[in-house]
């Protein structure tokens, strides 16, 4: 896109901002500032706070490449302290001395200053073409903000476990406290909301810079970009727009999470920071709660109000553009020690970048080794680059291709070589073939359709006679490995409820078979290790497992089940479990049921049909769902595929609202 003149102001004002905090230093101070060393960091310790972080790199300018330096924000340091060295810790990991540098980062400042360019930033969007100024379609608008900004500071006093570190002398439980935090909300919802509807007709086409720009404040549980879609979830309940029946039904599910909220489990959020509870108890459930009824009228509110606007051209050369820098920066952060903190800082990530320097590297038994680059998984961000690549197919084979396109081909097949996400480099490569076949004469004769899929399902039982036997021991091999797992993680004597299910003699036949095909799947999957986790942590009552405890919190299923502690923390890696954890196996049933009849009844439409169950495999084995991120960029294509009249073949529209 076009920058002009103001907007090249804008931007160099902003990089000067970006700058500014990071010379900030005592004034008058005359410190001789040594270089750090194993032997000696006194200076750090007597003096916190006094010198900036550029003085820091000025006289240790080894920090900047060297992979044993690490600089971490310090959210709790004080406003003053901000950009200042707010101490250095020295670390012997083997052979190798690690260096520790706090930079002062006020979570009170982070707030602020974090929003004020990330708005920036999202000014860069074209404005919208149609001459409509959307803050006079919104009734209420001035009172939905208010009311935006105080579910925001609702959720610092539900969370206030998390954030008792974070803050610099703060009194959470006193109510006049938070009239601070409070009003900073109220700028930052007004901000952004203005910045959003004189641009709203764009959006769509620039979800895949949420991949980039992660938006999360250092030092909180909270996306930036959740501001919007709370905003028109609260104008589209105010307008009694969408599903009674939606409302209904997730309103009475509401009631039984918060009843069923007893105890307190904290959980730390770690790479799913900004879209997950960090403690379980009925405040911080009302919040979630709140928050993902919100954030679904939300989405479905943005994508009707601007789904004529996609543009599958402009969205394919910005997910190329993205693929590009989350492989540049990544690259930049592995081997800039300096580089990781500002892309961590300035990007708003969950996570910081991994510090491994060479994508390309290989185990001691040569297998490959995951590079995530910036983004906290390494198989999530393997599957944004694969749609990168089916939609740079869907425009190659539609339209003609640009420079933007060649470098997305080039950065994504690259990223997902160096992710290693074996499932999403298959499925796009069988996407692909099959693309091609579909303009091809070959497809257009049903005869050797036919032919290929008799004599394929021929081989098949062929290849499963001749081995039955060898395959019977092998099935049983794979099928038991997910409940050994699961009983290696038990805890002397204490069971959870699958794993007492499991070892009743008396569990129905259609279990035990359900069980081992889940536990085959898990082995073929590379899965019964955090599966077989899941079973040993995982224990609900009935009626927890027919609908959940409540959506995005994780604190009962870590917390209430003592188990050996794993060598890290694992997530389930499946969003289907994560699913069953939140919402039940009922709800979740149903939309299976329905994902299928949607599939069905447009199979036609290759391009939804594509991309639906390259989503569903993937997230069948991976926690893609519980990244912010993830889960708006594929809500939001999930609805614009299928909507699409030009995408369409069936010309038929989704009924369904929520």
């Amino acid at each position: 896109m076009e920058v002009k003149k103001p907007k090249l102001v804008l931007v160099g004002l902003m990089f000067i901002a970006i700058l500014v905090p990071w010379f900030n230093t005592e004034l008058g101070n005359n410190f001789s500032v040594p270089e750090v060393s194993q032997e000696d960091v006194t200076f750090y310790e007597i003096n916190p706070c006094k010198i900036s972080l550029f003085q820091f790199i000025s006289n240790n300018s080894e920090s900047l490449y060297q992979n044993h330096y690490f600089f971490r924000p310090d959210n709790s340091s004080s406003i003053k302290c901000f950009g200042r060295i707010s101490g250095v810790t020295v670390l012997q990991k083997g052979v190798e001395t690690q260096f520790f540098i706090s930079i002062g980062t006020s979570s009170l400042l982070n707030l602020i200053f974090q929003a004020v360019i990330w708005i920036i930033l999202f000014s860069l969007i074209p404005k919208n073409n149609k001459k409509i100024v959307m803050s006079e379609k919104v009734k209420y608008k001035n009172l939905i903000i208010l009311a935006v900004s105080y579910l925001l500071t609702f959720s610092i006093h539900a969370e206030s476990r998390f954030y008792d570190k974070s803050f610099y002398i703060f009194e959470f439980n006193n109510l006049n406290s938070y009239l601070l935090i409070f009003l900073m909300f109220i700028f930052i919802v007004k901000n952004f909301v203005d910045t959003f509807q004189i641009r709203s007709n764009s959006i769509m086409n620039y979800l895949p810079y949420l991949f980039l720009f992660t938006g999360i404040f250092s030092g909180y549980n909270l996306v930036l970009y959740s501001i919007i879609f709370l905003f028109y979830g609260l104008v589209s309940l105010i307008e009694q727009k969408g599903s009674k029946i939606f409302n209904s039904v997730f309103f009475t599910l509401s009631l039984w999470w918060l009843y069923n909220t007893k105890g307190s489990f904290f959980f730390s959020p770690g790479k799913i920071r900004g879209f997950t509870s960090s403690i379980y108890e009925f405040n911080a459930s009302l919040f979630w709660i709140i928050f993902s009824f919100l954030l679904l009228k939300g989405l479905w509110k943005v994508y009707t109000l601007n789904k004529d606007s996609f543009s599958i051209l402009l969205f394919t050369k910005n997910l190329s553009l993205v693929s590009f820098f989350l492989i540049l920066f990544g690259n930049f952060g592995s081997n800039l020690p300096i580089i990781t903190f500002f892309n961590y800082y300035f990007f708003g990530l969950q996570r910081y970048g991994v510090d491994l320097n060479n994508p390309f590297a290989f185990d001691e038994f040569l297998v490959k080794i995951s590079w995530r680059g910036l983004f906290p998984s390494s198989e999530t961000i393997g599957e944004f680059y694969g749609i990168c690549l089916m939609f740079i197919m869907f425009v190659i084979i539609e339209n003609k291709p640009t420079k933007f396109h060649y470098l997305g081909i080039f950065s994504s097949a690259l990223g997902l070589y160096f992710s290693d996400n074996r499932t999403a480099i298959i499925l796009i490569f069988f996407i692909i073939i099959f693309s091609f076949l579909r303009i091809t004469k070959f497809y257009q004769i049903q005869k050797y359709k036919i032919g290929i899929t008799t004599i394929t399902l021929g081989l098949l039982l062929l290849t499963l006679t001749l081995q039955s036997e060898t395959w019977a021991e092998s099935y049983k091999f794979m099928s038991e490995s997910l409940i050994f797992k699961a009983r290696v993680f038990q805890f002397d004597s204490i069971y959870s409820s699958f794993l007492l299910l499991i070892n009743n003699p008396e569990s129905s036949v259609i279990f035990s078979s359900f069980l081992s095909f889940f536990g085959f799947v898990s082995y073929l999957l590379n899965r019964s290790e955090m599966w077989g986790l899941f079973i040993a942590r995982y224990n609900p009552t009935f009626s927890e497992l027919l609908i959940g405890s409540g959506p995005l919190n994780f604190g009962q299923l870590y917390g209430e089940t003592v188990i050996n502690s794993p060598e890290s923390f694992l997530l389930p890696h499946s969003s289907v479990l994560s699913y069953v954890v939140f919402i039940g196996i009922l709800p979740l049933m149903l939309l299976v049921v329905a994902l299928f009849y949607l599939l069905l009844k447009n199979r036609h439409n290759f391009k939804f049909v594509a991309f639906s169950l390259y989503v569903f495999i993937n997230i069948f084995k991976n926690d893609s769902l519980n990244y912010f991120s993830t889960f708006t960029l594929y809500t939001l294509l999930f609805l614009l595929l299928y909507n699409r009249v030009e995408f369409n073949d069936d010309k038929s529209t989704l009924s369904a609202k929520i």
